[in-house]
């Protein structure tokens, strides 16, 4: 390794701490967005091949400049799906952590969650219409992730009981996936439904 090899090493490691949030960042990749939306897409996508549901096959990044969609993948019959990755976290709470307030953790209950997932669906799926490179046959996928502290499987399973999400468009599907859970050893991800 040359000086210039380690000069840039040394940039990439300072950018990254540097704009690294430090909370909730299961799923993060500070110096590379396309990576932090690629790597729940795929998990997302081996959780549901695992439980035998719609498959999500060579899910790929569309890259910055290129998106909307920030992803595409293709279904079992190789119908492109178009891919909107988005983060529930609250902001509050990077910010307390960024302030020096490591032991911070966000209070999250049914009525927050939901107003907080319902939005974040809702700024995707408006989204549809803009997608570039289409026709996407295969539909449009809306995956939210988070990697809260207090929004563990069961309180999520709880909050999301009887929720319905009318943002959603006939052509959306939509999931939240959860960070890696040892008690399943997968992640756990949740189907959200238009109707109930």
């Amino acid at each position: 390794m040359d000086h210039l090899d380690h000069a840039e090493i040394v940039r990439l490691i300072r950018e990254a701490r540097q704009r690294d949030r430090g909370y909730a960042s299961f799923f993060g990749w500070s110096i590379d967005r396309d990576l932090e939306e690629l790597g729940p897409a795929k998990e997302l996508a081996a959780a549901l091949a695992a439980a035998g549901a719609p498959a999500l096959n060579d899910v790929r990044v569309r890259g910055r400049g290129k998106d909307p969609p920030d992803l595409e993948a293709v279904d079992a019959t190789g119908r492109r799906i178009a891919i909107e990755v988005t983060e529930l976290v609250d902001e509050g709470a990077i910010r307390a952590y960024k302030a020096g307030n490591r032991y911070v953790f966000a209070e999250w209950d049914k009525s927050k969650f939901l107003a907080k997932l319902r939005g974040l669906i809702s700024a995707k799926a408006a989204r549809h219409s803009k997608l570039k490179d289409g026709p996407y046959p295969g539909g449009y996928v809306i995956l939210v992730f988070s990697d809260e502290p207090i929004l563990q499987a069961d309180a999520v399973r709880t909050y999301l009981t009887g929720a319905v999400f009318e943002e959603l468009g006939d052509e959306h599907r939509a999931y939240l996936l959860l960070s890696y859970s040892p008690a399943i050893k997968g992640y756990p991800y949740f189907a959200l439904h238009r109707e109930a």
